[in-house]
Formats: C-alpha cells, structure tokens, sequence
C-alpha cells in the first residue's frame, strides 16, 4: 500500500511539474505575441509618420513654388510700370486709358500682397500718370 501511495504522490507531483511547464510556455508564447503586436504597431506609426512627413514637405514645396511665381509676376509688372513710355498725344484713347488703370490696379494688388512699400506704390503710381499725360 505504501508503495501506491509512493507511486501516486509521485505520479501527482509530475502532473503538478507538467502543467506548470505547459503554463509557463504558454504565457512565453502569449508573451512573445503581445512584443510582435507591439512592435508592428509602432512601425505602423512611424511608417505614418514618414507618410505625413513626405506629403508636408511637398505642400511646402508646392507652396515655395507658388510664391516664386507671384515674385516673379510682381517684378515684370514693377519693371514694366517703371519703363513705361510717355505718351506724346494729349487726348488719350480708351485702350490707353485701360492699360493705366490696370497699371495702377495691378500696383495697388502688389502694395496689398506686401511685395512693395506705400512709398514705392505712390512713386510708381505717380510716374504712371506723369507717362499717360
């Protein structure tokens, strides 16, 4: 009788040792999941952040390219209202008195954008007239 009671304390005992080993490899392996997912969200947001990155520098980029195009519209018209030629007749036709006005429009919309000084548009503005009359 001592001899099954050796034989099943020691058949419990390997039991208690399996499944503790069983348990142990199991939570390794949720474990060892739980890192993978882990590690694969975090390169799923810095791929994202890459992403965002790439597409904010292109808008800047488009945005520099804008602005270039502005200046330099902004300086053909200035050079253009600069070297305009006097008129020498006194009675002005009505394409005369067109091209003046979007002149003096076009140098009132750089004054507005910043790209000349109040000072500059009345000088501008005021060789435009002293060139029409």
């Amino acid at each position: 009788m001592k001899t099954i009671i050796k034989t099943s304390m020691i058949y419990i005992a390997a039991l208690s040792l399996a499944f503790a080993q069983s348990s142990d490899t199991a939570d390794v392996a949720e474990n060892s999941m739980g890192s993978e997912r882990a590690r694969l969200a975090n390169q799923r947001i810095q791929v994202e952040a890459e992403m965002q990155a790439r597409e904010e520098q292109r808008r800047i980029e488009e945005e520099q390219a804008r602005l270039r195009e502005q200046q330099a519209a902004a300086r053909s018209a200035v050079a253009a209202a600069q070297n305009s030629s006097p008129q020498a007749t006194e009675a002005a036709s009505s394409d005369d008195m067109f091209r003046t006005l979007e002149q003096i429009r076009l140098l009132g919309e750089l004054k507005d954008e910043g790209y000349i000084s109040d000072e500059e548009f009345q000088k501008i503005k005021q060789r435009i007239l002293d060139d029409r009359l």
